[in-house]
């Protein structure tokens, strides 16, 4: 068995949601070996740093908070989909996902992580078309995983017309999993069990996460 982690680093200077609320990262050091005889750190970050989850929450008012997701959800066998096809500003169409098997746990890869920490990141991502989406909720699946920013297109934050995708999935109580990197390195071959977990965070909308693939 082969251990892969989709986790990205938690840094000072690393891109932070793309929004300009969103708290930047601040890895600050408190206590010094050599003064108090132990090294201790603050952290500052907001809840959708690096790879993380989103809970319901996120977007829907009276929604389960991360510290509540379910476990057996987020640790279990998952499906590969490889979407490395889709390039910048590429849509998952119905008829993508309707080739499909649709499974409980379902990672895409777009490869889009190679794009990290350049302008192009938030730029230009791929994203679900809302058909696709409805066709992936009707047909079972309770994870979807990503190395893009977002199951949604990019340009509508805070209009009308924002992430109907976050929330179609958030209302059916469907963990969202974004930010992954590394997804180059599965052998779509394969097959996966996904361990994705959530800091414990009360009453929060979504957490950073530490990701990895087991691979057998």
């Amino acid at each position: 068995m082969k251990i892969i982690d989709l986790s990205y680093v938690i840094e000072n200077g690393m891109p932070t949601c793309g929004t300009p609320w969103h708290e930047n990262v601040n890895i600050k050091h408190l206590g010094f070996l050599d003064v108090v005889g132990r090294n201790t750190h603050a952290l500052t970050m907001g809840s959708h740093t690096g790879t993380h989850m989103d809970a319901p929450y996120h977007f829907i008012e009276g929604g389960r908070t991360i510290e509540y997701t379910p476990l057996e959800v987020v640790c279990g066998e998952i499906q590969v989909v490889d979407f490395t096809h889709i390039g910048p500003n590429g849509t998952v169409k119905l008829e993508d996902v309707k080739k499909l098997k649709v499974t409980e746990r379902m990672l895409f890869r777009f490869d889009w992580f190679k794009t990290w920490k350049t302008t192009e990141f938030y730029k230009s991502f791929p994203y679900f078309e809302e058909d696709a989406v409805d066709y992936l909720i009707e047909g079972g699946v309770k994870l979807m995983a990503m190395d893009t920013p977002s199951p949604d297109y990019g340009g509508n934050i805070q209009s009308k017309e924002d992430s109907p995708n976050h929330k179609k999935l958030l209302k059916k109580d469907i963990v969202i999993v974004e930010y992954l990197t590394n997804t180059d390195q599965l052998d779509l071959t394969k097959k996966h069990r996904i361990i994705a977990l959530p800091l414990k965070f009360k009453n929060c909308d979504g957490s950073p996460s530490r990701v990895i693939m087991e691979e057998y």
